[in-house]
């Protein structure tokens, strides 16, 4: 990303892989024994987020199996399910004879998050801020059901976030997942939390993966007031499915970016020394 102040400036969204990274907060380097998340999804996250930091990059040799059991107290089996996943993701690829390493990243498996929008605009000297413009629980509208895969009756709870820089609307996030009765959330968690996380807490499912479809689209009145631009001005929609491991749907959404404040790009770089 790389917004500057002023009219016509831009924010490059770079293409990001797996998980949302707010769900590190579950694990983080460390190995929970009383959470609900199976210890092989625990490594796979703090894996995964050593990937995202940029701390393995790609090319990079994973330790062993058995470096990897001995380092968090796992068992091989454990360790080699944890693999798995990460391998399904195509974050990493497995060469016999050679090892484990860090693949480049997967074009159709973006993410954006709270988290990376307020990281890059601190670091470009813009204030970020999250501001909570709407939650509720409501009986899912027909195009919400048919999202979620959800019976016409079901509810299921939205909220929505207006993302600004210096005080300056650049974004919004309209977000719904599933609704579980008892289990209530803080409107201080909806302003900061990833969505992913949001799910974890909520509904204590782990969502395991993020589909995105990017497209262009114009906004509409309702959004741009909140956005402070004219009505039919272009915008970025970005769609997002998140999934569990039965494949799920847990969580559905989309994020609307100001044409005239964002931009797309995507960066592929080789792999070098392993075919």
């Amino acid at each position: 990303m790389s917004p500057e102040p002023g009219q016509g400036s831009a924010v490059e969204v770079h293409i990001r892989t797996f998980v949302e990274r707010g769900d590190k907060g579950l694990t983080g380097d460390k190995i929970n024994r009383n959470s609900f998340i199976p210890p092989y999804f625990q490594l796979a996250q703090i894996l995964e987020q050593k990937i995202l930091s940029g701390e393995l990059k790609p090319g990079d040799s994973l330790p062993s199996e058995n470096d990897l059991a001995k380092e968090y107290n796992l068992s091989r089996m454990t360790v080699r399910k944890c693999l798995n996943i990460l391998a399904e993701r195509g974050l990493i690829s497995a060469y016999r004879g050679r090892g484990t390493f860090v693949s480049r990243p997967a074009l159709d498996r973006a993410v954006f998050t709270i988290e990376e929008y307020h990281q890059e605009m601190s670091r470009r000297g813009l204030t970020p801020e999250a501001r909570l413009i709407a939650v509720n629980v409501l009986k899912a509208p027909a195009e919400i059901s048919g999202k979620l895969e959800l019976k016409a009756d079901e509810r299921v709870l939205y909220f929505c976030r207006l993302l600004l820089a210096d005080n300056v609307p650049m974004a919004l996030e309209r977000k719904y997942m599933r609704f579980k009765k008892g289990s209530p959330i803080l409107e201080n968690e909806l302003q900061y939390k990833a969505f992913s996380e949001v799910i974890s807490t909520h509904n204590e499912v782990l969502p395991v993966r993020s589909r995105m479809v990017m497209r262009p689209a114009v906004v509409e009145e309702e959004d741009a007031l909140l956005l402070q631009v004219p009505a039919g001005s272009p915008v970025l929609c970005l769609e997002q499915y998140l999934y569990a491991i039965d494949e799920t749907v847990v969580g559905w959404g989309f994020f609307i970016f100001r044409g005239d404040r964002f931009s797309l790009v995507s960066e592929v770089r080789p792999l070098k020394g392993v075919e």
